[in-house]
């Protein structure tokens, strides 16, 4: 039989609270049992002065006639045990009849069973030597600490059951009542698994840990829904882009089964083909490049690293390109703290960016890149003098494969937008695009690691 997460914890937290409060119980018992068995032994020692007090006033007589007073007022459900001796051990009074063996000094507590309760109780004893020699010997049975000790016990063990019964209902109402939102969350999960992406596990605006978690699901659900939106656009585009380049190299292929080319126009016929297989080969490429990135995998790769010095070499690597179209590439780098990333993702990141500046930047127009320290992050801008971005198209641009319409006939991809969103994604930042009036301005921010 399997039990349920609630059961478990209730049997678990019973358990927990009848061991605890067992332990309670047994220490309250020992404490009482050691604070009435000493209250016993001082009364046999305070009774030993008493006859001690009374041999000093009347002598022997006096002591004979106190004990015999004693005997006579016993009640019955105690027992006292007295012998009083001469110096030659002849008993003088009491009702013991011979001294008991011990090895007990005078004045120190010794027991032995007591004859009225046999096998319920012990009689605690001291004995003395008075000043003429004799001996005197008291006990008082331990009957009340047996009697409070079976008391405790008993309602020990009542109170343990009660508690017992209490904790394993409470407990039981209280873990299905803590354990609600888990079940929430199961069938929130079980109608998504049947086909409802768009439920959502409801909020409760407690703020506890389930509402945490809850929030944590809906937003891995939200990212699902995007991903599976992206994985959807990108088949498109991939069906778009790369069935033009296919297609023109099947019917080639055709052409040359039909009409094979001539040997002088071969070399110009095989080299259209590669560029259409090459350019098929380096989207699937930059598709598995985002995908790594995205995995997270590449974070054990990361090392501190040199913003400033990154985006020079980056300017360098771009600038013969904008040289070529007479462009001025102007870099502003202030000094800043190291950033800990991966230094190949983030100089792939700043090369996307500055390659797309300047291809889409007129002739003879300015592209500047600049990087500053603010508030802890890494703030690196890049802006050129282009076209620019229509506002209602800016959020798309970082889909995989989108192309805006102006740029279907410029050599490209359309990944490499998409590639820098996962590299900045990868090291906790963010990328915007903003309007530079006139052209675009790319915004990442990359803040430093926490030192908490």
């Amino acid at each position: 039989m399997r039990l349920s997460t609630s059961a478990k914890l209730t049997l678990a937290n019973s358990a927990l609270l009848a061991i605890s409060f067992s332990a309670l119980l047994l220490l309250v018992t020992w404490l009482a049992d050691r604070f009435m068995v000493g209250h016993v032994q001082e009364s046999v020692g305070a009774e030993l002065h008493i006859m001690q007090a009374e041999l000093q006033v009347d002598g022997v007589r006096g002591v004979i006639a106190l004990i015999d007073r004693r005997m006579q007022n016993l009640s019955v459900n105690h027992d006292r045990l007295y012998r009083l001796e001469d110096a030659q051990g002849l008993k003088l009074a009491g009702n013991v009849d011979t001294w008991p063996v011990t090895t007990a000094v005078q004045g120190q507590s010794f027991k032995q069973p007591s004859r009225r309760f046999p096998g319920k109780t012990e009689v605690a004893l001291q004995w003395a030597r008075l000043s003429d020699g004799s001996r005197l010997l008291v006990g008082f049975d331990e009957i009340e600490v047996a009697s409070v000790r079976d008391g405790i016990r008993r309602a020990a063990l009542w109170s343990l059951v009660a508690m017992l019964v209490v904790s394993l209902s409470a407990g039981l109402l209280l873990t299905r009542a803590a354990l609600k939102p888990v079940e929430a969350i199961r069938e929130a999960a079980q109608r998504i698994m049947e086909g409802d992406l768009r439920h959502r596990i409801p909020a409760r605006a407690n703020g506890d840990e389930f509402d945490r978690l809850g929030e944590t699901l809906n937003s891995m659900l939200d990212r699902i829904n995007t991903l599976i939106a992206s994985v959807r656009g990108a088949t498109d585009n991939i069906a778009h882009d790369l069935r033009s380049p296919l297609t023109r190299h099947r019917a080639r292929l055709e052409a040359a089964l039909r009409d094979p080319p001539l040997e002088s126009g071969l070399q110009p016929w095989i080299e259209r083909n590669l560029a259409d297989l090459d350019q098929v080969l380096a989207t699937f490429q930059s598709l598995l490049r985002i995908a790594s990135v995205e995995s997270g995998l590449l974070l054990q790769e990361f090392a501190p690293c040199d913003i400033g010095q990154l985006v020079r070499d980056a300017a360098d690597y771009i600038e013969p390109l904008a040289e070529e179209k007479n462009q001025q590439l102007r870099v502003s780098v202030m000094q800043g703290e190291p950033l800990h990333g991966h230094r190949h993702l983030l100089f792939q990141l700043l090369i996307n960016l500055l390659d797309n500046a300047v291809k889409y930047s007129p002739e003879e127009t300015i592209v500047r890149v600049s990087a500053a320290m603010r508030a802890s992050a890494w703030e690196i801008e890049i802006a050129d003098s282009g076209a620019g971005i229509p506002e209602a198209e800016r959020s798309r641009v970082f889909e995989r494969l989108y192309r805006l319409d102006v740029s279907r006939h410029t050599p490209g991809l359309g990944l490499g937008l998409s590639l820098a969103k996962a590299i900045v994604e990868l090291h906790h930042g963010a990328i915007s695009v903003q309007d530079n009036k006139p052209g675009t301005r790319i915004v990442v921010t990359i803040p430093l690691p926490s030192t908490d």
